[in-house]
């Protein structure tokens, strides 16, 4: 009993660091303090370094966290066609708390390669939904949804937390607009 409680508290720390991280890296920036994190979560750094060897893999946890927000918008989604303009209201709602952590990732290719391909998954299962049902444009592929991500993010880049919040409206209206959606009509609208 004693045992199953403490694999219950730890995992409820690492809960809490995560959230931390995230809050942090949102706030101000990858290179906030560890420490910084740590005295948000409550934690010392010993405990920061049990469940997380580094940085890399800190940014490791939280954007496997948001791939598994993104699964279940998916299965919520089911065969709604409107499954891929939910799919990316959560990417750019990530983007904007996230900032920049995409990219650190994407320095190391042994991390990135499972969420690649968990993301790459969703757009084969989306994008070709959505263009059955006419609400992309009927030359829309996967690669170009893909590209569209990177020039949501391309939209924040640089900005802080405070700017991409309000910025992350008219990003999502121009991605959709570039793959022949229309925002208003879809009914999505960015988590304040």
């Amino acid at each position: 009993m004693v045992e199953k409680r403490q694999r219950k508290d730890a995992a409820a720390r690492r809960e809490t660091i995560l959230a931390a991280a995230e809050i942090a890296f949102a706030e101000k920036g990858l290179d906030v303090p560890l420490e910084e994190i740590c005295a948000a979560a409550g934690v010392g750094r010993a405990t920061l370094y049990r469940n997380f060897e580094n940085r890399i893999a800190l940014v490791h946890a939280i954007m496997s966290n948001n791939l598994d927000k993104l699964d279940m918008v998916v299965a919520r989604a089911g065969q709604d066609p409107n499954g891929l303009a939910l799919f990316l209201a959560e990417i750019l709602d990530q983007q904007v708390k996230t900032g920049g952590l995409v990219y650190l990732i994407s320095q190391n290719p042994a991390l990135d390669r499972n969420l690649s391909s968990r993301f790459r998954a969703h757009l084969d299962e989306l994008v070709p939904r959505a263009r059955a049902a006419g609400l992309v444009r009927p030359d829309i592929t996967a690669d170009q949804v893909a590209i569209t991500v990177r020039m949501m993010w391309g939209g924040l880049e640089g900005l802080g937390f405070a700017q991409r919040r309000k910025t992350a409206p008219l990003v999502h209206a121009l991605s959709l607009g570039a793959l022949g959606m229309s925002a208003p009509s879809i009914g999505v609208e960015m988590q304040p």
